[in-house]
């Protein structure tokens, strides 16, 4: 018998599963973060490990099931016509989970083009920001009413699928993932590291009056000279303009002037220090002050 069993944490409901023998039904045993009894509710097993990965999940809430039916809340347009079967689904906490399966073993292609026929949209990659890189490919699509996406399940699940779907309420659900910058905001170009050199951490920030990047790099034989001469011919490729290069033994600095998109002019420093093997490079920009 396969028993799959929830209790509660100080985080909330978690279920793992338990390994006997071969069984059709199993008994939930909910907790809740009084860690008192809910009650008992039978599922098929084979639901149970489709709304489940190997690490099981928690929430703060216990999840509601549906058999058989989809659960309350998951839009009736996004079910694939033709021979797929509805094996169930849960709500759990601002998320509705639905499971698919048919014999075809793809359901998830299947899935994605229904969700692109009614609205939704997978999101533009994200572009990187000075040091650090761009985000995406994107899993999941958009639309006015919510974010859904698909995973194909393996094993003896391997012709079902695990629909999530997250209702937004009143704003389109893809507009929170999407950087907007207002135009007098500097965009600063995605900056792409010399060949054979790690970048083992990059961050930044902006502000009303001000935008930085930064990142830590390693590699063989590097030179502050080099690493600046490599990120300028990029910067001076994307429109901004340089004045000649400070070097020094284990720094060097080199000044820029730049526009934004509303044509305010921005000025700031390209600077690099460190070692042969480890360098700090960094890039601040600032509104250029009237002179």
């Amino acid at each position: 018998m396969t028993v799959v069993r929830t209790s509660s944490t100080a985080n909330g409901t978690r279920m793992r599963r338990i390994s006997f023998s071969t069984s059709v039904l199993l008994v939930i045993v909910a907790g809740c973060a009084r860690k008192q009894l809910a009650g008992l509710t039978s599922i098929p097993v084979p639901l149970v490990s489709a709304l489940i990965d190997d690490r099981g999940f928690q929430t703060s809430a216990s999840p509601k099931y549906s058999v058989a039916q989809l659960p309350p809340g998951y839009p009736v347009t996004l079910v694939p016509t033709g021979p797929v079967r509805i094996v169930g689904g849960m709500i759990r906490g601002d998320e509705v989970v639905a499971v698919f399966a048919d014999s075809t073993r793809r359901l998830a292609a299947v899935m994605e083009q229904v969700f692109q026929q009614h609205g939704y949209v997978r999101p533009e990659p994200t572009p990187g920001s000075g040091f650090s890189p761009g985000s995406g490919p994107y899993s999941y699509f958009c639309g006015d009413s919510g974010m859904v996406s698909v995973q194909p399940l393996a094993g003896s699940n391997r012709a079902f699928a695990r629909v999530t779907y997250r209702p937004m309420r009143g704003y389109g659900s893809c507009r929170m993932y999407q950087p907007t910058r207002p135009p007098d905001q500097l965009m600063l170009p995605e900056l792409k590291p010399p060949a054979g050199v790690h970048v083992s951490g990059s961050g930044g920030g902006s502000g009303s009056d001000g935008v930085n990047s930064r990142a830590e790099m390693t590699g063989a034989d590097l030179s502050a000279s080099m690493i600046v001469a490599h990120y300028a011919a990029q910067l001076v490729a994307a429109g901004w303009t340089a004045e000649t290069p400070a070097v020094s033994q284990r720094v060097a600095a080199q000044y820029f002037e730049a526009k934004d998109a509303s044509g305010g002019s921005w000025e700031g420093v390209l600077m690099a220090t460190g070692s042969k093997t480890a360098l700090t490079i960094s890039l601040n920009m600032h509104h250029r002050v009237s002179r």
